[in-house]
């Protein structure tokens, strides 16, 4: 029991973005569409010549699908702070995709009833809840399970060869640099070797630093923008993620888990997510 509970709280990526949300819209439309047509489920009988007619019906049913995917990929846009991937588990991928599954048989509720006037009652809304959950829970859940395996191993086993390769640290640079955040006289001024990474949080930016080999940092006010482009001079300060600025000169090697790789610095306890798209282009800088 406490292996499971302790897998059910491993890293799982989630996907957020809309080019994704449209692929798997497309993906699961056509699979529901054909999976229905050629197996027909729950003894579906078809009369000699509708073929065509119920691949029609069908195909209603993957649009709902499409559909449901792509306003619950909206939804998710909506709050940031929940359906954050930095803290997405893989208990809560299996929640949410239970969540979906339940909005896609109310989806098909709603066009039984404008195909076929169903009634929209109690026992007819927990009749497709069934019928959905029985075609989709299965392989949802099992995707999601095989999926969190397979790219642990994946960022898991490149992590580990990146590490071997990690370049040398660069000599020190003593060139200065200023941030300076919105409030009135806000600045920090340092060695560029003494930053170490930046992370932001709503409108702000903490700065981690380095001064007599003691671990510091500082909020300023502003944004990632702001600050890449006071680093711009600086080509070792790379943005490896939407809400990180990393001195890739400070990485001493790199894990990785489900979600991606992580960037680990010495005598830093945190470590430094690295954005799945920017992968390669961290493996270039590095080595």
């Amino acid at each position: 029991m406490q292996v499971m509970l302790r897998w059910l709280q491993q890293p799982y990526p989630f996907e957020n973005r809309w080019s994704r949300a449209l692929y798997t819209a497309l993906w699961a439309g056509c699979f529901i569409t054909f999976f229905i047509f050629l197996l027909r489920p729950f003894g579906t009988q078809v009369p000699a010549g509708r073929e065509v007619a119920f691949l029609g019906v069908c195909a209603l049913f993957g649009l709902v699908t499409a559909l449901t995917t792509v306003l619950v990929h909206g939804f998710c846009l909506l709050l940031p702070g929940v359906f954050d991937d930095e803290k997405w588990r893989l208990w809560k991928e299996i929640v949410f995709n239970l969540c979906f599954i339940g909005c896609i048989g109310l989806g098909n509720l709603l066009l039984t009833h404008f195909l076929w006037e169903t009634p929209l009652n109690a026992a007819t809304f927990w009749k497709w809840q069934g019928l959905t959950f029985a075609v989709g829970v299965f392989p949802t859940l099992l995707g999601a399970f095989i999926g969190q395996i397979k790219l642990q191993k994946k960022y898991t086993e490149e992590a580990a060869r990146l590490s071997q390769q990690v370049h040398p640290p660069a000599p020190v640079s003593h060139a200065s640099v200023v941030l300076a955040g919105d409030n009135q006289n806000e600045t920090l001024r340092l060695d560029a070797a003494q930053i170490l990474y930046l992370s932001a949080a709503d409108n702000y930016v903490q700065v981690y630093y380095l001064e007599n080999d003691a671990l510091k940092s500082r909020i300023l006010r502003g944004t990632m923008k702001k600050m890449e482009d006071a680093l711009s001079a600086f080509p070792r300060f790379f943005r490896c993620h939407r809400t990180y600025i990393v001195n890739l000169d400070q990485v001493s090697r790199v894990s990785g888990n489900a979600q991606g790789y992580r960037l680990h610095l010495d005598g830093v306890e945190a470590s430094v997510p690295v954005s799945r798209n920017l992968n390669e282009t961290v493996r270039e800088k590095l080595t």
